[in-house]
């Protein structure tokens, strides 16, 4: 692993080159302004799959979920180009992701741009580029992260891959389900399904099963379709398997 990469998983800090920052939440280690091991693994599973020349992440922060992709790219034969996407990288987050895939090394991998994704997303589908896999972790709101998918899946060829972080919010899961209506999707993986054991969530359903008054209480969506679904975990991966045919009428519950 990338000893940068490396060294914020296990101090939890990050660094300006005066100050450090912390990462992980003193009174609760798994509380991280980052993405985790396990959905770091996922993306960099995807990546060696996928082999993309032009992937696509929306949000930079501190870089790390940046650093999982770029370590995997750059152990690909024939490495492509990353583009992200973050208006914030140079406010709030004072330019430190960008500093530590620098001094990772990555550098040259990249393609950065400080715009929102829905002002950046049409003009690259306008140009006719081709992602062979996207990683969206920007505002967490149902309408945004509806709009990113809107572009992604014209932007994506068959084959290809987008990722979804934060999919345990409510609000993503609910474009999560929206995309598997459509014929061209599946579920590529999560990091519930390669967490290898039973997650607390799967011992919580499988406690509604055999508790009538817990069921009451637990949202019917999470215990049932999310399960069945497969889209349980932090990050949910879906592979576009085939061309978005669907026809003028189409239209589907989710």
């Amino acid at each position: 692993m990338n000893s940068v990469l490396e060294r914020i998983l296990s101090s939890g800090v990050v660094s300006d080159g005066t100050n450090e920052i912390t990462v992980r939440h003193p009174e609760f280690p798994d509380r991280i302004s980052h993405v985790d091991r396990s959905t770091g693994e996922l993306l960099q599973r995807a990546v060696r799959e996928v082999k993309p020349s032009l992937s696509l992440e929306v949000g930079l922060a501190y870089g790390v979920s940046t650093l999982f992709i770029c370590e995997a790219i750059s152990g690909l034969p024939q490495p492509g180009r990353h583009i992200v996407l973050d208006p914030y990288q140079h406010g709030k987050w004072r330019g430190l992701g960008l500093r530590i895939l620098r001094d990772a090394g990555f550098e040259a991998l990249l393609e950065f741009h400080p715009e929102p994704s829905e002002l950046f997303l049409p003009r690259l589908l306008a140009e006719g580029r081709v992602l062979d896999l996207v990683f969206i972790d920007g505002l967490h709101r149902f309408e945004q992260a509806f709009v990113e998918f809107y572009y992604v899946n014209r932007l994506l060829r068959p084959g290809g891959i987008v990722l979804f972080d934060d999919a345990a919010r409510r609000s993503v899961k609910r474009v999560i389900r929206h995309a598997l209506t459509y014929p061209a999707y599946e579920v590529y993986g999560s990091t519930e399904s390669a967490a290898g054991g039973p997650s607390w969530l799967g011992r919580l359903r499988r406690m509604g099963g055999r508790v009538p008054a817990l069921r009451r209480i637990l949202r019917p969506d999470v215990l049932e379709r999310d399960w069945e679904l497969g889209v349980l975990g932090r990050c949910v991966a879906l592979r576009k398997v085939a061309e978005d045919q669907r026809p003028t009428h189409w239209d589907s519950d989710f």
